[in-house]
């Protein structure tokens, strides 16, 4: 599929970039003087999302809005429409619900219930920091409590934490996934994170110990195509050829992992215009429908050829 836009991606607002830009000058001049005090800020930096303008009015009329405490974080809810068949959009890093606004009517439309989250630290959540591992959970809590769902659909950060959740939990065993824009590698991430706030090796070196002790993880295991290569369910890979943010190559990385995904490839779009691209939805939207029903029976079916 090929979509042209004039437009690659919309341009970040100028208060986000200007707190970007202060962030960095601080850690810089803090590691100046102590490196490792600088490491410890940049690891709090981080795992804290930086806060966004919230849009107004981005719902259709009849959203219903909640908030609960998942995983100890208190987090605004959105559900639209009414249907045993649910749907879950997760948003990525610094994103909202509301990101999703193009997906609520089209979904709806085709007989799903919308359920939308503002993780924490994001959107009309409260503030807090957060990381892959706490999303997941999150993500596992709300199947418990208000599922089970249909499908996820979650864009970047989003989408790379529901991967692990996929791999982690049996609770959402064989649900159809669509992952938009996600990164593959938790190393290069953090390189690049090292690189963009100018951490020297010891400084780099001690970010990704810190993360495995506290996370009790192995980074170089920490990567997409590994969660979706042990999840037994449908998955649906969405990348734009021109993504700025995930470069297009994490597509090559992910194809090398996973056993039977599909992929649907656009041109144009960027990383976030994508979400709000007709004809992306609507490709997305034909894949929820293939599965919509068949969520417990897909491993079979591969399995015995018949896909």
């Amino acid at each position: 599929m090929k979509t042209q836009t004039k437009n690659i991606a919309p341009k970040r607002t100028n208060v986000r970039t200007r707190t970007h830009s202060l962030v960095k000058k601080v850690i810089s001049t803090v590691s100046g003087i102590n490196p490792m005090l600088g490491a410890n800020l940049g690891l709090r930096v981080f795992s804290t999302p930086f806060a966004r303008k919230k849009r107004k009015n981005a719902f259709p009329t009849g959203t219903r809005v909640s908030n609960r405490v998942l995983n100890d974080k208190r987090v605004t809810i959105y559900k639209y429409g009414r249907s045993i068949r649910k749907v879950l959009l997760v948003h990525g890093w610094e994103g909202a619900a509301s990101d999703f606004s193009h997906f609520f009517e089209p979904l709806v439309q085709n007989g799903y219930e919308v359920v939308a989250i503002d993780l924490p630290g994001h959107g009309n959540s409260p503030k807090s920091r957060l990381n892959a591992i706490m999303a997941g959970e999150i993500i596992r809590e709300l199947e418990i409590n208000n599922g089970p769902y249909s499908a996820i659909v979650a864009h970047s950060f989003g989408a790379f934490s529901t991967g692990y959740a996929l791999s982690k939990f049996k609770e959402l065993e064989n649900i159809p996934f669509v992952s938009v824009g996600s990164p593959n590698k938790l190393t290069s991430i953090l390189k690049n994170f090292s690189s963009l706030i100018g951490f020297n090796k010891l400084q780099s070196d001690y970010l990704f110990s810190k993360i495995e002790k506290d996370l009790n993880i192995r980074i170089n295991e920490f990567e997409q195509g590994k969660f979706l290569k042990v999840h037994n369910g449908p998955v649906l890979v969405v990348h734009d050829k021109l993504d700025k943010q995930v470069p297009f190559k994490v597509v090559n990385e992910i194809k090398g992992e996973t056993i039977y995904p599909k992929f649907l490839l656009t041109e144009g779009l960027g990383h976030n215009r994508i979400l709000r691209d007709r004809e992306t939805i609507g490709e997305v939207l034909k894949f929820l429908n293939l599965w919509k029903d068949t969520r417990h029976q897909f491993e079979g079916a591969y399995r015995f050829g018949l896909l």
